[in-house]
């Protein structure tokens, strides 16, 4: 039992400690019934079919009970399915449920130290305090130290999302170099943010799910709520005021970063700082999403990736050029300045977000 869910081949025997994460009794043509599940370990989720051997009590197992299961893996529509032989329910406690999660690689101490570092850079009185009540209450920052950024497409693990917040941070203030008259203090506490909700629209007790507010309210409008929360912690400090136009700006920004009514923004970026942080909260969730599938599909035959289905293409996995002409390339790129000013994030439709639905 060594391997995990996603580390099997097609073929292969599986034999898996993981967690049930969904399971749903349908019936064949026949009217023969068989079990629909998903599965979950640190490696992520798949998709498994049990189409007998199963009795009642199995089919009342609850979502997020810890399981052993046996079986083969398969292929279903291009996509790793594990033929299931046998379910054993593990006892209570028997496991750490934590191990059973999917983690970032990244040292989240380390990510810590970088966050306090940005916040330590800000120049704006108010916005430095802000950031430093925020991000200094115990409770909020191990929340954010543990949110994934998103149940499926982009980081979705234990650290996902302080991992893109210094990404989205990292790739707007490269941007905001670029334009000298963005303010780039308010792009980079925006970047910081920009996604606080998640800390409370997504629960990881159970593996990674919605929660119920989540559900019914969506992260941009928790993160406004978080926001005015710790604005009014602050201003409830002797000699503390934050101005009320840098907060209608913060807002605007969490509010506007899914760029598009139809994916999820209540208004669009009307601020150059929230168009800024829009293409570098995309950039990221792109980048992520796919080089995911690329380091999952590394091993596969062929040079192309399966079909991702939300962006509506396949990806070119082999090396374009060789070994020895790509690394002279890089060379001649260190010894040869631009010959043009720095390139800006393109507007077409390939350009454009996926905030749709559980994309985010």
């Amino acid at each position: 039992m060594s391997k995990l869910l996603r580390e099997y081949q097609t073929g292969e025997s599986v034999d898996s400690i993981c967690m049930l994460l969904s399971l749903n009794v349908k019936q064949t043509r026949d009217q023969k019934p068989f079990l629909r599940l998903e599965l979950g370990d640190a490696s992520g989720r798949v998709a498994a079919v049990m189409w007998e051997g199963f009795d009642e009590e199995v089919t009342k197992t609850s979502v997020g009970t810890v399981l052993r299961i046996k079986g083969t893996m398969d292929e279903y529509d291009e996509r790793p399915q594990v033929r299931v032989s046998s379910i054993s329910i593990q006892a209570d406690g028997s496991h750490d449920v934590t191990l059973l999660l999917p983690a970032t690689e990244k040292d989240v101490g380390s990510m810590l130290d970088e966050l306090e570092r940005i916040i330590g850079d800000i120049s704006y009185p108010p916005l430095h305090k802000l950031l430093e009540l925020m991000f200094g209450d115990k409770d909020f920052r191990q929340r954010f130290a543990k949110a994934p950024a998103a149940k499926r497409w982009h980081q979705p693990y234990l650290g996902g999302l302080l991992e893109h917040t210094l990404n989205v941070h990292s790739h707007a203030v490269e941007m905001a170099r670029c334009y000298p008259e963005t303010d780039h203090d308010l792009v980079s506490g925006g970047a910081l943010v920009h996604d606080i909700g998640k800390t409370v629209e997504y629960s990881w007790e159970n593996f990674f799910d919605t929660s119920t507010r989540g559900k019914l309210i969506g992260h941009l409008v928790i993160g406004v709520e978080i926001l005015n929360d710790y604005i009014s912690r602050l201003n409830s400090l002797p000699g503390e005021e934050f101005p009320e136009e840098a907060g209608w700006h913060l807002k605007h920004i969490i509010l506007s970063h899914h760029g598009r009514y139809e994916f999820g923004s209540p208004v669009v970026p009307r601020i150059l700082e929230a168009l800024i942080i829009h293409y570098a909260d995309d950039l990221d969730a792109k980048m992520n999403g796919v080089l995911r599938i690329y380091k999952r599909e590394q091993e596969t035959p062929g040079d192309w990736t399966s079909y991702v289905k939300l962006m509506e293409r396949e990806f070119f996995k082999s090396p374009v050029l060789a070994p020895r002409r790509r690394e002279g390339n890089q060379e001649s790129q260190k010894r040869e300045p631009p010959k043009s000013g720095p390139r800006t994030p393109g507007t077409g439709d390939e350009e454009q977000s996926l905030f749709r639905d559980d994309r985010r």
